[in-house]
């Protein structure tokens, strides 16, 4: 693995999410969103409604096939002036995701907690039944040819000995629960085929982050950010436990 750090100055992240999903009050509508829309201009924009998709398919006694599509509003999207945030407000959460450039942690977090007092103010959740924090980043390894992911990853895709070894693509996926934390993750490594007619200097593969923990949070109370700080500190423990010293050395 690589040495923790806390802090990487050309971080990889194209993608970092901070959510919260809560136990919304009853009978409570979308246009309680409104004010927030309002209270956020001009530093953020609404882009638009969120819709959840409903789908029922059936199949009745004379075996005649039916189905139904409905939509509903849910919440709304928005993007800070620069497009480097995006919000979602939602009935059943909240989540704000920082995408490239990455900045810190620190902004993240701290503009996260600006934006949820806003939204529990407007929608007043009874409590917080899911935090997470996700972090995608584009690896982009400087690999040449013939040469074994493993310099990079500490754990590569295995192939079998009696066949090529050489990958055009991968995709590994691993469910992780800590039992002394109750801290949840998936972490992905994925590469997809780069075009053949102009291989990349730097081959793109995805690691992709996403830790949680289910649990009741107060909406108000510290106890749901200091959750928040151990969801990092496991992200992190990820990372670089996934990577070799000399892939982290290019992001110094």
């Amino acid at each position: 693995m690589a040495k923790l750090r806390t802090y990487l100055p050309h971080a990889p992240v194209t993608e970092a999410v901070i959510d919260f999903r809560v136990v919304a009050r009853k009978s409570l509508a979308v246009a309680a969103l409104e004010p927030l829309v309002e209270r956020l201009a001009p530093d953020y924009v609404k882009k638009g409604p969120i819709f959840e998709l409903q789908a029922s398919f059936a199949v009745d006694p004379k075996g005649e096939r039916s189905s139904d599509v409905a939509s509903q509003e849910i919440g709304v999207r928005m993007h800070s002036a620069d497009d480097r945030y995006v919000a979602q407000f939602q009935l059943a959460g909240f989540s704000l995701s920082r995408l490239e450039p990455y900045e810190t942690w620190e902004k993240l977090f701290n503009e996260a907690q600006r934006l949820w007092e806003l939204y529990v103010t407007a929608v007043g959740p009874d409590m917080v039944v899911r935090a997470a924090t996700r972090f995608i980043n584009n690896l982009r390894l400087p690999m040449q040819p013939g040469e074994d992911f493993a310099v990079y990853l500490t754990k590569p895709p295995q192939v079998p000995e009696g066949l090529p070894q050489g990958l055009s693509s991968f995709l590994q996926r691993v469910f992780l629960h800590d039992p002394t934390t109750d801290i949840r993750a998936t972490l992905t490594q994925a590469l997809q085929s780069p075009p053949i007619v102009d291989l990349p200097e730097h081959i793109p593969v995805i690691l992709d982050i996403d830790v949680y923990q289910q649990a009741a949070f107060a909406t108000d109370g510290r106890e749901l950010w200091e959750c928040l700080k151990r969801l990092r500190a496991f992200k992190n423990l990820a990372f670089y436990e996934s990577l070799t010293e000399k892939a982290v050395e290019q992001y110094l």
